[in-house]
């Protein structure tokens, strides 16, 4: 893998509604997730997918992906979660 030359971070806040967390990309070489909030968020391939169908974030943990360009969408069972991101890209 080579090295991204543009990086982005920012910080959002999850609640109970599916909110988008990242657009499509191509250009993508990998993304970051940091669940800085104190309840497990669940990252989902699109809005109407449920926590169920998720793959859990624990508040604390991260979450690392290198492969995926795709739009991903982000929800929890609890409101005001603080959540953190970083997108490299070309």
């Amino acid at each position: 893998m080579s090295l991204a030359s543009k990086s982005r971070t920012f910080a959002i806040t999850v609640g109970t509604t599916a909110i988008r967390l990242l657009t499509a990309n191509p250009k993508r070489k990998a993304f970051l997730i940091y669940n800085n909030g104190s309840a497990t968020v669940y990252l989902i391939s699109e809005q109407i997918k449920t926590v169920a169908e998720g793959i859990p974030i624990p508040a604390g943990a991260s979450y690392n992906n290198e492969t995926c360009y795709g739009e991903y969408w982000i929800i929890s069972e609890s409101a005001g979660q603080d959540v953190r991101v970083e997108e490299d890209a070309e």
